[in-house]
């Protein structure tokens, strides 16, 4: 049977002239397909349309294609003159009347009528009317249609909406199960962000989608014309129930599936076909050769062919990237679902009609892959949200795989014969799965931040890395440069002096890390007889199985929304009194229950937040709580409830203002009375240099005080910590946030001080922080037994 193109300057008449025609021909119909209107919405043709929808409804019996006005016959013939020999001779335009002409062919092509026929019952179209109004006497001749055909009514509408549940809203895997599910189906949908009031996106076109920034708590809203509209209705309505494919059921049995730990998992399970990382690898202070790899290829050799022929490598690319992927995914060590929704992205009809239209309009398929990909990757590095804007990476792998075909030359980046840095532009996840330790010996990026798929994959394999150092762009291949992950420091031009100095360091933290072990269950007393406790930053159950490995004094800080950052009901009572105890008993000593504390990089399904253009400035921590009382009141009552179990305390995060430490400490003293259990430790978080300011109004409101030097730096500094551009601004051993450090413990003087932000796991700063007052510090699990060590150093 042929397929049928149908060509107009208004997308709303081509839609509906299909589904007027699909009522003709109830059963076995011929294959549609629209190229109508322009990308923007505007009226008119594009030959890059044309072309692509002639590919969907190609078929061996041929294509013929129906169309309005005269300049749409422009299009359709340059359409036809890119596509392959053997598709363009099968391809026929026809001159017939478009609505009455699709009419004909729809009914005729459903008997299995070849090309010529279709096109000669579709110059036919007009004879009815033509007879009746041109010569009255003569009878109008009827139509023929199939005796079950159904008499023509208005094209069906359907509008769907539903509220999004996704912690990180539809973002590229999400967007791809919309699209991959509503394949085959006749209906035109289009989606819009209704809280945002943005859109519309095709809903054929992941990147489209993933444009709408529709996060959670905001709805999704589909708008749906054709013959299928209620089954499409059904089909979003059905991915919805389901979170569009994400695995939001909580799993309250075994925290360290849950939350923040989820991608470690992920990662570590990626890495175990490399065998047994060693302990603190990534901290490794690297001197070595560099590799360039993973950078945009050179296209300075391509020579370029006529579009038809340049169209036809287009084509061949994407077929050999879409294999690459699959083998890689094959293999089985990767990251669930990341590689598969990089195919998605390759297959996207909006990627793929911007290189196609590139192309038709004289470039060449290098240049027309180059600018389409890097425009949709500058989109998707304007996105309000963390997550989504590291998924420009993503896009920029495609463009280096589709580049690299294109030359010829193999995806498979090419293995160095001896230990190498290797240099990258960002690190793909397709990169990042196949790194061999053995040889790649640590990683640059010039550009990217920390949460990419990339660098949790080579992370957990233990390659020490340097992210957005924008110095290693001028480097040369196979020039000698050195870096220090720890103290993310550079050097293009190494010297022996500089060789010596980093083995000092490696043996220095080598020696540190193995005595650390050998007394990682003894106190921390400092030289002067002081002890300072050593505690735990704990956000899973594996967390707390390695902080009593490493003989951690307690946990400083219990991140309860990454324990249950999976969940999309609010986990009960009992669910959170359980975890709470199994996470006091493993851990042993005192743990510290951070109270609820979402925010845009670390979002909470069951919380009422509201999407922020800066959600690190906006109701996080306490405010939130302040606005949803419920989740704060059913989450102390939990801890009370497990304060008879284990020895807790509660920390309040997000604190600015005196008056929201009354407002905690009234609400937690009302759910202790009302069960009866005695009173426990109840902490402010300083991380907000207000509350660093006003310390000592504090000291009637808090029994002790943690110092959050995440926020604290990116709030003093002016500087977001996720931004690669100013993260070196945003570091935490500035001097300013150091000052601060030493104001809050001065205005509260008998007062316990802790630090629970990264910068309590950094060895080189233990005892500045100490001299400053400090008498706690919580930090990463693995690095408690050598801050121990650091600490009995001062």
């Amino acid at each position: 049977m042929i397929g049928i193109v149908i060509v107009s300057h208004s997308h709303a008449l081509a839609v509906a002239a299909q589904d007027l025609a699909s009522q003709m021909v109830p059963d076995n119909k011929p294959e549609m397909a629209v190229a109508a209107g322009l990308g923007d919405g505007t009226i008119g043709t594009d030959a890059a349309t044309i072309a692509l929808a002639i590919g969907e409804v190609d078929s061996p019996d041929g294509v013929l294609i129906l169309l309005d006005l005269g300049s749409a016959v422009l299009s359709a013939e340059l359409a036809i003159e890119f596509l392959a020999d053997d598709l363009a001779s099968r391809v026929k335009i026809s001159s017939a009347p478009l609505i009455e002409g699709l009419m004909q062919a729809v009914v005729t092509a459903s008997t299995g009528a070849s090309l010529g026929e279709v096109d000669q019952e579709a110059h036919r179209g007009l004879a009815a009317k033509t007879a009746h109004l041109d010569d009255g006497d003569q009878p109008a001749v009827p139509l023929q249609v199939n005796k079950h055909a159904k008499a023509p009514t208005a094209a069906h509408r359907v509008v769907w909406r539903t509220t999004v549940r996704n912690p990180h809203g539809i973002h590229v895997r999400p967007a791809a199960a919309i699209v991959t599910s509503l394949r085959g189906l006749d209906a035109d949908v289009t989606l819009s962000n209704a809280s945002a009031d943005k859109g519309s996106a095709p809903a054929d076109s992941l990147s489209s989608i993933a444009g709408l920034e529709v996060a959670y708590g905001q709805i999704l809203e589909a708008r749906i014309l054709g013959p299928d509209a209620d089954a499409a209705r059904d089909v979003l309505a059905g991915l919805a129930a389901h979170d569009f494919g994400e695995d939001l059921t909580p799993k309250p049995a075994r925290p360290s599936e849950a939350g923040g730990a989820a991608h470690a998992h992920a990662a570590s399970a990626s890495v175990r076909a490399f065998g047994e990382i060693p302990a603190a690898a990534e901290r490794r202070a690297v001197i070595a050769p560099v590799t360039k790899v993973g950078m945009r290829p050179p296209v300075g050799e391509y020579h370029p062919l006529p579009p038809k022929d340049e169209l036809a490598r287009f084509n061949e690319a994407v077929s050999d990237v879409d294999e690459f992927l699959s083998g890689i995914i094959s293999e089985g060590a990767v990251i669930p679902g990341i590689l598969e929704a990089q195919q998605m992205m390759l297959a996207d009809r909006e990627l793929q009609h911007g290189v196609v239209g590139r192309i038709t309009a004289g470039f060449s398929a290098v240049d027309a892959v180059d600018d389409q990909l890097t425009d949709l990757a500058r989109s998707f590095d304007k996105f309000s949200d963390a997550y989504l804007r590291e998924r420009g990476q993503d896009l920029r792998s495609l463009r280096r795989m589709l580049l690299l075909a294109l030359l010829g030359r193999p995806l498979e980046q090419e293995t160095p014969d001896a230990p190498r840095i290797w240099v990258l532009e960002e690190l793909d996840a397709a990169t990042a799965m196949r790194l061999d330790p053995r040889i790649c010996v640590g990683v640059i990026t010039v550009a990217g931040g920390l949460s990419g798929h990339g660098m949790l994959a080579a992370q957990a394999r233990g390659i020490p890395v340097l992210s957005g150092c924008q110095d290693a762009d001028q480097i040369s291949d196979g020039q000698l440069v050195a870096f220090d992950p720890v103290t993310r420091e550079f050097w293009a031009h190494p010297d022996d002096a500089l060789a010596a100095e980093l083995d000092r360091r490696n043996e220095q933290r080598t020696n540190a890390a193995e005595r650390a072990q050998l007394r990682a269950h003894e106190p921390a007393v400092t030289s002067g007889g002081q002890v300072i406790k050593v505690e735990a930053n704990i956000g899973a159950m594996d967390d707390a199985e390695a902080a009593a490995k490493q003989g951690a004094d307690g946990s400083g800080v219990v991140r309860t929304e990454n324990i249950f950052a999976k969940d999309y009901n609010a986990p009960s009572v009992d669910t959170q009194t359980d975890v709470f105890v199994r996470i006091g008993q493993t851990v042993g000593g005192v743990i510290t229950i951070r109270t609820w504390d979402p925010a845009g990089d670390k979002p909470l399904a069951f919380m009422p937040n509201q999407p922020e253009d800066n959600p690190a400035l906006g109701v996080r921590g306490v405010r939130m709580m302040r606005k949803a009382p419920q989740f704060f009141r059913d989450q102390i009552r939990a801890a009370l409830l497990a304060s008879r179990q284990v020895k807790l305390q509660i920390l309040i995060p997000m604190v600015s203002e005196p008056e929201e430490m009354v407002w905690a400490r009234e609400q937690i003293e009302s759910i202790r009375s009302e069960l009866g259990v005695d009173p426990v430790p109840v902490g402010v978080m300083v991380e907000v240099p207000a509350a660093a300011l006003r310390a000592a109004e504090f000291a009637e409101l808090a029994d002790f005080v943690s110092i959050g030097t995440n926020d604290l730096s990116q709030y003093v500094q002016a500087a977001d910590r996720t931004n690669s551009a100013v993260r070196e601004l945003a570091r935490q051993n500035s001097p300013a946030v150091l000052e601060l450090i030493r104001i809050t413990a001065e205005a509260l003087p008998g007062m316990r001080i802790a630090v629970c932000g990264d910068l309590a796991s950094d060895p080189e700063v233990t005892a500045a922080l100490i001299e400053r007052g400090v008498t706690e510090l919580s930090v990463r699990p693995g690095m408690v037994a050598e801050i121990k060590q650091a600490v009995r150093a001062v």
